[in-house]
């Protein structure tokens, strides 16, 4: 890890520190090692930012939005991370590819499902791309959820700190082991991957996913996790 970016994450995590209270021992049940995809909800431009910081894995790396990199500093510090651009519209192949690239590296690989930001913390419809990568690469995943940073601005304004919730669910995979997937089973396992996620939230976050069962037939958890 190069010394710039040892200094920008411990400044980053010092901003945490003071501006919210964090149960950061959840972060210890993500996996050390990959190949791995981990799914986090999106609600706060920082929710990122405060996974990669603290997790403190120099395997891991992310997709962010492409517009990141219209802004000097941020590019920059996108590319410290070695962050993988990508059009929320249209996952195109170029990021596709290097997200499959990671994978190979045996490296972490988070990423947010939902594709764009949850503004009221409502877990949104989950987009094909997740389900794809698992399937192509036969990559375990774990899903991670964060809620809270949607009332960082306010506290901030008023000098409070932001009570920040994390959980961290168990690393789990899909059954079906190569062939093809047909396009209803390929929606079927996006809702059941979601699903995964909204079982770490309470029912009224759970939006899109709210009155489904927590049932699972096309994904196990891992036997060793």
């Amino acid at each position: 890890m190069k010394l710039s970016e040892r200094f920008v994450n411990a400044v980053l995590r010092c901003f945490f520190r003071v501006t919210c209270r964090i149960n950061l021992e959840e972060l210890k049940k993500v996996p050390q090692d990959g190949p791995l995809l981990l799914l986090a909800n999106h609600t706060y431009v920082l929710d990122g930012p405060m996974l990669y910081v603290f997790l403190k894995r120099s395997n891991l790396l992310a997709m962010a939005k492409k517009e990141l990199w219209n802004n000097k500093f941020l590019g920059w510090v996108m590319g410290l991370w070695r962050s993988i651009p990508v059009d929320r519209e249209n996952m195109g192949r170029e990021t596709m590819e290097a997200c499959l690239a990671a994978l190979d590296r045996k490296e972490i690989l988070a990423m947010a499902p939902e594709g764009t930001r949850s503004k009221d913390e409502c877990l949104q419809q989950g987009k094909a791309g997740i389900a794809f990568l698992a399937h192509k690469k036969d990559a375990p995943m774990v899903p991670v959820v964060i809620l809270g940073l949607t009332s960082f601005a306010k506290n901030l304004k008023h000098l409070r700190r932001t009570p920040i919730t994390i959980a961290v669910g168990k690393p789990f995979e899909i059954i079906q082991k190569g062939g093809r997937i047909d396009a209803t089973t390929r929606e079927a396992l996006i809702d059941e991957i979601m699903l995964r996620m909204a079982a770490l939230m309470p029912v009224e976050k759970r939006g899109y996913y709210k009155d489904r069962s927590l049932e699972f037939s096309l994904t196990r958890e891992l036997a060793n996790s």
